[in-house]
């Protein structure tokens, strides 16, 4: 019978994390002129900036859905853990979207049982462990790394704008940084499915173009986060705070029962650098080759919007 709960949940759906990333986008628009495609486009990106202005990097009504939907699954599903005047220990990081996250949680599971006491804390104290980046793995990660240069070329193969820009621009030449305008547009197409806008950018990509795309980020995200034996452990080992807090506090709750779920609420790096550490399922796969970073790891499955960790004991 379930009696404790130890969980670390990414935050929910969110807009993406500043609003320069939208205006980078707009003003290259504004300032160019457009095919009947790019000024129909425009007219989408017009309605989501309507939307996103003000909102870089916070919750949306999504994410905070999605996370109400998490904690009423939990509770139906480990009932006897949320039954009665049992308290709740919730943590935080710092930021906007992951304390409405956190937020959202806790909201619904006092919903469901109005005796709970739940603390909710987003201290700084806290980040030592909630969100934590060794200064050796902020030293490998830096633009500057060694690692990045063949990055980069490994990105010029996959990242290919031209058609894109003859689709949307009468004067595709005058685009003064078309990979950057390329990327900007994924952007805000994949925030799509964070916002309820309705809206869809994907067609302006052919699936070869996306998948060149992802497979970039992928990587980035593998080598700084994921198992990569070129980042030699680094990723794995920044997590040791937090596995240590797990522990820590998952040990308290068996001596003592004063709390029944521990529950965490951060980002998408934390968690797939815990997953890592703990070495849970496909979690922590080893690829030398670049070429096959993307069979080894995958962010989207590791680590989505509102993704969790749960530990049931």
């Amino acid at each position: 019978q379930a009696f404790y709960i130890s969980h670390y949940g990414r935050h929910g759906s969110r807009w993406i994390t500043d609003d320069k990333r939208y205006t980078d986008v707009l003003d290259v628009f504004q300032n160019n002129e457009l095919t009947p495609l790019g000024k129909e486009v425009k007219v989408r990106l017009d309605k989501v900036w309507a939307d996103a202005k003000g909102n870089g990097g916070k919750l949306t009504p999504k994410g905070a859905r999605q996370h109400a939907g998490i904690a009423e699954r939990m509770s139906n599903h480990y009932p006897e853990v949320f039954k009665g005047s049992v308290r709740i220990q919730a943590y935080s990081s710092t930021s906007d979207r992951a304390i409405k996250s956190m937020n959202a949680f806790c909201k619904q599971l006092e919903e469901q049982n109005p005796s709970l006491t739940i603390q909710q804390d987003s201290d700084e104290k806290h980040m030592s462990f909630m969100h934590q980046t060794s200064p050796e793995l902020s030293a490998f990660s830096a633009k500057d790394a060694p690692w990045r240069k063949d990055y980069m070329i490994f990105a010029a193969q996959r990242v290919k704008p031209h058609r894109l820009m003859d689709i949307l621009f009468t004067h595709p030449e005058n685009i003064k940084q078309p990979h950057e305008l390329m990327i900007g547009l994924y952007w805000i197409a994949s925030d799509m499915q964070d916002t309820d806008l309705g809206l869809s950018f994907y067609d302006l990509f052919t699936q070869e173009e996306l998948f060149g795309i992802w497979q970039c980020i992928n990587h980035r995200m593998y080598v700084c986060n994921g198992n990569a034996p070129l980042n030699k452990g680094l990723a794995a080992q920044s997590a040791r705070p937090l596995l240590k807090h797990i522990l820590a506090q998952a040990e308290e709750a068996i001596q003592n029962g004063q709390w029944n779920a521990d529950l965490r609420f951060g980002h998408d790096t934390d968690l797939l650098r815990l997953l890592n550490l703990m070495q849970i399922e496909n979690c922590a796969n080893k690829e030398k080759n670049p070429e096959k970073y993307h069979l080894a790891w995958q962010d989207f499955r590791l680590s989505p919007m509102a993704g969790n960790l749960q530990l049931i004991f």
